[in-house]
């Protein structure tokens, strides 16, 4: 779990315990909402003793507020600013309010993380966007993002990765047998449509597609669903290798004008073309193999041998993962009385569990 001492530190000098800490930590990092469950399964216990301690100390504190739901379900929205302060989080969005749909997908997510704690997460906007514009050069307006339009001002703001689904770089031993590249992920609810999933690949097809190597995470609590999810993933990101001869030998053409200062024997047509051109051949191996044609001389099959389809296709696996709850609280035909009346501060200090105390 890639927690530094004094964001650990800070925590606990709130009034937690190291545990209670790290798992806070995780909740204020990746979601921002968490279950009594969701602890239960982090401290490995199978009683209540230790949620209900939790619950009383993050109510009391004021550090968090709760909702009741049918089933006997309490989720909690960890919210409190002095608590992201100490850990330098206190921008993130995870604070506010949030809509039952997003509630739900923050609680999928949550369930992700905490049964790979030890992943080396990209946690935050900040660190997303230096990895991916800073480290691998990748345009700020390729990234999948939002513009959010002031309130009291004409500015507006982009942010980054707003959905907040994990990004990771996985260990050596990582459980899904992946090799050690950009891994993305996307946390699926239990219903049957795959429409939001459809236009994630969608939102995030033009930067994935900017990518040599990276990996792809369908997580869900409905395994059913893992096939199709797979079909509409392979459809989106499979390409056929062949190389067109005689655009790419117009593209070498062009790009030498246009290098040679003889850029006033472009059409119109040829400048869109050169244009469209230097973005869908952008990088390896076609750069070295337009340097060798213009220097060395190369034939266009020669060209063609030494941008092997093999070689050239970018790398893009895919991997399932199985997620331990359904969340029925949210589902439409959970009932009238799925959600109750919201928190209530003093009732969970009225409810102490009969189980015995433990350490976490």
């Amino acid at each position: 779990m890639n927690i530094r001492h004094e964001d650990l530190t800070a925590i606990q000098e709130l009034g937690y315990t190291e545990t209670e800490a790290r798992f806070l930590y995780l909740v204020a990092t990746h979601s921002g909402y968490f279950i009594e469950r969701q602890f239960l399964a982090f401290t490995d216990k199978s009683k209540g003793w230790c949620v209900h301690r939790l619950a009383t100390k993050i109510l009391e504190r004021r550090h968090a507020r709760r909702t009741e739901y049918g089933r006997q379900t309490r989720v909690f929205n960890l919210y409190t600013r002095k608590l992201y302060g100490e850990i330098g989080k206190d921008n993130l969005r995870n604070r506010r309010r949030q809509s039952n749909e997003l509630i739900h997908t923050r609680l999928l997510i949550l369930d992700f993380v905490l049964a790979h704690p030890d992943e080396p997460y990209l946690e935050t906007e900040a660190d997303k966007v230096a990895y991916f514009h800073e480290t691998l050069g990748i345009p700020l307006p390729v990234l999948p993002g939002r513009i959010y339009r002031g309130l009291k001002s004409t500015a507006n703001t982009k942010r980054y990765f707003v959905d907040r689904f994990p990004i990771f770089i996985p260990r050596p031993d990582n459980a899904f047998a992946l090799p050690p590249v950009v891994t993305f992920t996307y946390c699926d609810t239990a219903g049957r449509s795959l429409l939001a999933y459809t236009t994630h690949l969608r939102t995030y097809e033009k930067f994935l597609r900017r990518l040599p190597d990276f990996n792809f995470v369908y997580a869900s609590p409905a395994p059913e669903k893992f096939s199709r999810a797979r079909s509409l993933f392979e459809r989106t990101f499979t390409d056929s290798g062949r190389v067109d001869a005689s655009r790419l030998r117009r593209y070498f053409e062009l790009r030498r004008l246009w290098e040679t200062q003889r850029s006033s024997r472009l059409t119109r047509a040829d400048r869109d073309f050169l244009r469209y051109s230097l973005e869908h051949y952008r990088g390896e191996p076609f750069e070295s193999a337009y340097k060798k044609w213009s220097t060395a001389g190369l034939s266009m099959d020669e060209v063609k041998v030494l941008l092997d389809p093999r070689e050239a296709q970018p790398q893009r696996r895919f991997r399932t993962y199985e997620l331990p709850d359904r969340y029925q609280i949210f589902q439409r035909d959970a009932g009238p009385d799925y959600r109750t009346a919201s928190c209530n501060v003093r009732s969970v200090s009225g409810s102490v569990s009969s189980s015995g105390p433990c350490e976490c």
